[in-house]
């Protein structure tokens, strides 16, 4: 066994003279075992390992060239560094012998302390190559014990390298690591594009510290996309400081997305119609009144109330009062303008808030009737509940708001107070409430 720090060097030469010779010299750094022939080393190194050989090229029955490919050819010894020991200085041999994958050469009449710098110089470059590639395997167990996918981008090339993760996550062929830029790029969500453009863009300008950090959907083998976190570094700049590598790496959050959308679901959205609930429809009302406020506008608020719901489920159980209201939000949804908001306050009391009506009041007050009008009469229609054809009204409260409007309440208050008028003056009905708006101009 050797001691720490030593390496085991074998050396293949049919002349003792130059075995004797190689051995004074490496001997007190390396333990060194020798070989007359080339069919005595690889007798030799089917028994055992060596971090390094020197092969004569000249030798009888088998020369260093086929050596070297019979050596090659040994479990164990495929990037076993070899020097070749030759006393032919010409571009021929050399040229041969480094095609093969010779580490160097070292030429006879021997150079005693080139020789010591060489073998050490070509041990250390060994031994680094070693400590990257099984860094390099760590990195890569890593990785793909996180399910993430590895990206090298050489910055002026259209390629872009990638591990088997990578393309297992995209169900793209393993086999096939090596990609053109724009292949990845047309692979992006169109509506994420310009934003994983500039962010990446960002990083490339920005100073060296900076780091490329999106999310954006990509697009799987089979056509449906997959949310994805990518992040990446330039590792490598050209000595007038622009980047000349990136690498990164990208891992699928697809569930972490779809969590977050249903926390958000359950947040913001009613359950039952899946229209915007109490919360998500006070936000949206704060920005519309900042809107007025802004563009010296005018809004709306429809404030809905179903009569004698309470009837139809006493008469006929929760479900079937659960079925109706989600009929009541279809209608709403496709009674009213895109850019107006409905939503379900809770039981059977819905909102509508109309935005961007006219600036002059008698106008905005028809608008917003003409809309109350196409609601009443499509909430009139009648209702399949199951076997049970059932017949509802609603009874409507509206209330206008503009610059001079102060809180949401306010308008809330008297749009609720004009439908009570409705439910008192018979039901069925809508009532714009009496309010005296800003005179513009």
């Amino acid at each position: 066994m050797s001691e720490i720090g030593r390496k085991n060097i074998l050396i293949v030469d049919d002349l003792p003279a130059n075995l004797s010779l190689l051995f004074t010299v490496l001997h007190s750094e390396h333990d060194i075992e020798v070989c007359e022939s080339g069919l005595a080393a690889l007798e030799r190194l089917s028994q055992r390992r060596f971090d390094l050989i020197l092969l004569d090229i000249m030798m009888p029955e088998l020369d260093g060239f086929l050596t070297f490919a019979r050596i090659r050819s040994i479990p164990g010894c495929a990037r076993t560094p070899i020097v070749f020991i030759t006393a032919n200085n010409d571009a021929a041999t050399e040229e041969r012998g480094l095609s093969l994958g010779a580490a160097d050469f070292i030429i006879k009449p021997f150079h005693v302390n080139l020789i010591r710098l060489r073998i050490r110089n070509i041990l250390a470059m060994d031994q680094l190559s070693r400590e990257l590639g099984a860094s390099e395997e760590r990195l890569s167990h890593v990785m793909a014990a996180t399910g993430e996918g590895i990206w090298d981008w050489w910055v002026t090339s259209d390629t872009v390298i990638h591990n088997r993760r990578w393309c297992q996550l995209l169900g793209l062929d393993e086999s096939t690591q090596a990609h053109s830029l724009s292949f990845c790029s047309g692979l992006i969500h169109p509506e994420d594009a310009s934003t994983v453009r500039q962010t990446l863009e960002n990083c490339l300008r920005g100073p060296e510290c900076a780091t490329y950090h999106c999310v954006y959907r990509t697009q799987h083998a089979s056509g449906h996309y997959l949310w994805v976190e990518d992040r990446g570094r330039v590792v490598s700049r050209y000595g007038d400081g622009r980047p000349s590598r990136m690498v990164g790496c990208i891992r699928d959050i697809s569930d972490r997305k779809r969590d977050e959308e249903r926390i958000h679901q359950l947040a913001f959205f009613d359950v039952l119609t899946t229209l915007p609930n109490r919360r998500l429809f006070l936000d949206r009302f704060g920005q519309a009144l900042l809107k007025t406020h802004r563009n010296q506008s005018t809004g709306g608020l429809l404030y809905i109330d179903m009569d004698n719901f309470k009837e139809l489920n006493d008469t006929h159980g929760h479900a079937m009062g659960d079925m109706m209201l989600i009929q009541i939000a279809h209608r709403l949804m496709n009674s009213v303008r895109r850019q107006d908001t409905v939503a379900r306050l809770g039981g059977d009391e819905f909102v509508v808030l109309l935005e961007n009506l006219s600036e002059e009041p008698d106008t905005a007050r028809l608008q917003a009737s003409k809309v109350g009008k196409q609601v009443l009469r499509a909430l009139n229609q009648p209702y399949a509940l199951g076997p049970v054809q059932y017949r509802s009204t609603p009874s409507i409260g509206i209330a206008l708001f503009d610059q001079g409007t102060t809180t949401i309440d306010e308008v809330l208050a008297r749009a609720d107070s004009a439908m009570y008028v409705s439910k008192r003056t018979g039901r069925n009905t809508l009532t714009l409430e009496k309010h005296d708006l800003t005179t513009f101009g």
